[in-house]
């Protein structure tokens, strides 16, 4: 009898193409949020300093902050701590890239979507002389190759944590794979939000903490950076990550919890005394463009009904129903498998985001404020696919049939949905 063939090689394969493709399609900037992201990077690792007064173009105006006469953006630091190689090894091709363009006549790498490179343009008129986006090519370049390699980073780790879970190949491929196709990881994988970047050091926190059963004080002191760095760049990921670091560290491994979070601890508490004059002080504190955003209370004063209904059903056609309906297959196979101790971290976090004033993300229209918790459905999926398709014999091919359906009109909607917003 012949022995089956190990097909080692199939999942790094689809690893690589999944980055392959999100590189490929990204269009390097795409709205304030993403400019604003890159000004700072930019700020802090070619100029030693958070002010982004020579990059405030890239924000087009909008997601700044001002104090003392001086710009900033008014994004958390993690993610641009995070790009900080990329952004300044696109820095380095950047006069290359713009020099062939020059003689050529024609962009090398496009800097920004048509949508963003119109608003620049005009706004640049409006506001004074800024850089032309031919400058920015290799940073663009470089930014949509670290975006991708986050989608990826979050993935890879949801695999592994998978594994360690005990799951066999097929539900984490089945996982894997309606993370990366069905839902808002793909498309935010395209673009430097903090989404995918803080969600991706998340599921790399659970993975830590699952490994430090075998791994002792090295993977605590992991989860401890990785849990640090996900809410230095998403400050409201400090509710669940709280409440997953106490159920899932016994008492010896806390002091290594803390040691591992020291250091971005102590660089995001640097970074907000240099720019806003005090460790407590947020860029959303000094807002320049929306008022709301200066106070918590006014930021949080959102109708929590309709929020809800805004993120998880069909408000302003931008939930998970409306757009990304697979995923609550995956909240459902938490909840049948009773994994409380991951779902009910979820529930605080996502009352704050219904309270939110913008619940539909803002002009995205789109419930992009839910990603960084895909990789934690994504237990959720694995759990479906081991119940209801692996120890289901009656019922495989039916619930696989129409899991695949499911999957691929969400894939679909949210990816069309995606490019209408960014090229429209």
């Amino acid at each position: 009898m012949t022995p089956p063939v190990r097909r080692a090689w199939v999942v790094p394969a689809c690893m690589f193409a999944f980055l392959l493709v999100w590189t490929w399609i990204g269009r390097g900037l795409v709205s304030s949020n993403d400019g604003s992201h890159v000004a700072l990077g930019r700020a802090l690792v070619l100029r030693r300093e958070t002010t982004i007064d020579p990059d405030i173009a890239l924000t087009l105006w909008v997601d700044r902050a001002v104090r003392d006469g001086h710009h900033y953006s008014d994004r958390p630091p993690g993610t641009a701590f995070a790009a900080l190689p990329a952004l300044w090894l696109g820095a380095q091709l950047d006069p290359t890239l713009r020099d062939r363009a020059i003689e050529s006549g024609a962009l090398v790498i496009t800097p920004a979507a048509d949508p963003y490179a119109n608003t620049y343009v005009v706004r640049a008129k409006q506001h004074g002389r800024a850089p032309a986006l031919v400058q920015f090519q290799g940073t663009a370049l470089l930014v949509r190759l670290q975006s991708a390699l986050m989608g990826l980073l979050g993935l890879v780790c949801l695999e592994r944590w998978l594994r360690l879970e005990g799951f066999a190949k097929g539900p984490r491929i089945a996982a894997v794979g309606t993370i990366a196709l069905g839902t808002l990881w793909g498309p935010y994988s395209t673009v430097l939000f903090s989404h995918v970047t803080s969600g991706a050091l998340w599921c790399a926190m659970l993975l830590a903490c699952a490994a430090a059963k075998v791994r002792g004080r090295v993977a605590w002191w992991l989860a401890g950076c990785c849990g640090a760095w996900a809410v230095a760049s998403d400050y409201l990921l400090a509710v669940p990550i709280a409440i997953h670091l106490l159920s899932l560290v016994p008492r010896r491994g806390w002091l290594h919890i803390f040691v591992g979070a020291a250091p971005m601890v102590i660089a995001t508490a640097a970074y907000h005394h240099a720019a806003f004059g005090s460790v407590w002080s947020v860029g959303y504190d000094h807002h320049a463009t929306f008022e709301f955003a200066r106070s918590r209370v006014d930021t949080f004063g959102g109708d929590p009904l309709a929020g809800l209904w805004t993120l998880l059903g069909l408000g302003d056609d931008a939930g998970l129903l409306a757009q990304s309906p697979i995923v609550y297959v995956g909240a459902l196979g938490l909840a049948v498998a009773r994994r409380w101790r991951e779902a009910v971290a979820l529930l605080p976090w996502l009352l704050l985001l219904a309270l939110h004033r913008t619940p539909e993300g803002g002009a995205t229209m789109d419930h992009r404020y839910l990603v960084p918790a895909l990789p934690v459905i994504g237990l959720g999926f694995a759990l479906a696919w081991q119940r209801w398709v692996v120890a289901g014999p009656s019922l495989r091919r039916p619930v696989a049939l129409a899991w695949i359906v499911l999957a691929a009109l969400s894939a679909i909607i949210v990816w069309v949905r995606f490019f209408a917003w960014r090229d429209g």
